[in-house]
C-alpha cells in the first residue's frame, strides 16, 4: 500500500461506524467502486491540508495572531471543504438516479416489447439494456450476469435498488419480481407501469412550471433588491459620517438641536452587508432547490452563482451606480 493510501485508511479511523455505512451507500448509489474508508480518509487529509494552508496564510501572509481567529478560520475551511466534497457526491448521486428513472419507461416499454416477441423475461430485459440508457443499462447488464450465474433473476432484479438511490426503480424491481414469482402476464404489467411513471414525470414537471414564478421572485429579491437596499444603506452611513467628520455642528444647528452622529461606522455595515448576501444566497440556493428539485441537497449546486451574482450587483451598485447618481467621485 502507497503512503498516501496508508495515511488515508488511518484517518478514516476517526470516522465512525455509521458514517462509514452511509458513505459507503452513496459511493455505491454515485456508481463508484472506491471503499467508503478510502473516500473519507481522502477527503479529511485534503481537508486538513486547506486548513493548515489557510491558518499559516492568516498567520504569515496577514500577520494576524490572534489563536481564536486562526484556529476558528481552519476550522471553518475544513467544514467546508469536507461539505463541498460530500456535496458533489450526493449530486453525482442525485444525477445517476434521475437519468435512470428518466429513461425507465422506455426501457419498460422495450421489454415488453421483448417478452410479446416471445423471449424469457430475463433475455428481454438484458436485450433492453440500450447504452444510451446510461447509467440503468449498466446496472441491467450487471444484474443479469449475476442472474446467469450463482444468483436467482428476482434476487439480481431486486438488488437494482441497492445501485441506484430510486424508489421509482424499486417499487418497479419489486413489481417486475413479485409477477415473475406469481406468472401473471408480464407484458401487460411493465405496459403499465411505463404509462404510470410518465403520467408521474409529466405531473411533476407541470408542477415545476407551476412553480417558476416564485422562483422567478425569490431570484428578483436576492439578486437585484437586496443588493440594492444595502448598497443604500452602506451609502447613507458613508454619507452621515462624513458630515459629522467635517466638524462639530453649528451655534444654529445646536439650537435648533439638530446632531448627526453614527452609532455603526460604514466599514461594519459594509462587511455585515456582505455576510448577509452569502448566507442568503445559499438559503434561497436551497428554497429554490426545495421547489424546483424537492431536495435542499440539490439547490446546493446554485449556491456560488447566486452568491457571484448577489456580491457582483452590490459592488457594481455601491461603487458605480450609486456614486455616479449622487456625484461622487
Amino acid at each position: 500500500m502507497k503512503p498516501y493510501e496508508w495515511t488515508s485508511y488511518l484517518i478514516s479511523n476517526l470516522a465512525p461506524d455509521r458514517v462509514l455505512e452511509h458513505t459507503a451507500r452513496m459511493l455505491r448509489w454515485g456508481g463508484s467502486h472506491q471503499e467508503a474508508r478510502a473516500w473519507i480518509g481522502s477527503v479529511l487529509l485534503f481537508a486538513w491540508l486547506c486548513a493548515i494552508i489557510d491558518l499559516l496564510s492568516l498567520w504569515i501572509l496577514l500577520e494576524i495572531t490572534s489563536i481564536p481567529i486562526l484556529f476558528g478560520s481552519a476550522f471553518v475551511v475544513l467544514v467546508l471543504v469536507f461539505l463541498a466534497f460530500y456535496l458533489i457526491l450526493y449530486l453525482r448521486m442525485e444525477d445517476r438516479r434521475k437519468r435512470a428513472e428518466r429513461v425507465l419507461p422506455d426501457m419498460l416499454d422495450m421489454v415488453s416489447a421483448n417478452m410479446r416477441a416471445g423471449v424469457t423475461p430475463i433475455v428481454a430485459l438484458r436485450m433492453a439494456a440500450r447504452p444510451e440508457f446510461g447509467p440503468l443499462a449498466e446496472e441491467i447488464n450487471y444484474a443479469t450476469a449475476k442472474a446467469l450465474g450463482t444468483e436467482s433473476f428476482t434476487e439480481a432484479l431486486l438488488g437494482l435498488g441497492d445501485t441506484i438511490n430510486s424508489e421509482v426503480l424499486r417499487r418497479t424491481t419489486s413489481l417486475f419480481a413479485s409477477s415473475i414469482r406469481s406468472g401473471g402476464n408480464l407484458a401487460a404489467l411493465l405496459d403499465l407501469l411505463a404509462d404510470e411513471i410518465r403520467e408521474a414525470q409529466e405531473l411533476r414537471r407541470e408542477l415545476i412550471t407551476g412553480t417558476n414564478m416564485y422562483v422567478t421572485f425569490i431570484l428578483f429579491t436576492m439578486v437585484v433588491a437586496m443588493p440594492l437596499l444595502l448598497a443604500i444603506s452602506v451609502h447613507f452611513i458613508g454619507m452621515v459620517e462624513g458630515l459629522q467628520s467635517k466638524g462639530p455642528p453649528t451655534a444654529f444647528a445646536q439650537e435648533l438641536g439638530i446632531s448627526v452622529s453614527v452609532p455603526i461606522p460604514a466599514d461594519f455595515i459594509a462587511n455585515a452587508a456582505l455576510v448577509s448576501l452569502i448566507v442568503t444566497a445559499i438559503c434561497a440556493s436551497m428554497l429554490v432547490g426545495v421547489i424546483h428539485d424537492g431536495s435542499e441537497w440539490d439547490g446546493l449546486r446554485y449556491a456560488p452563482l447566486f452568491m457571484l451574482a448577489s456580491l457582483a450587483v452590490f459592488f457594481a451598485l455601491k461603487d458605480y451606480v450609486l456614486r455616479a447618481l449622487l456625484g461622487i467621485a
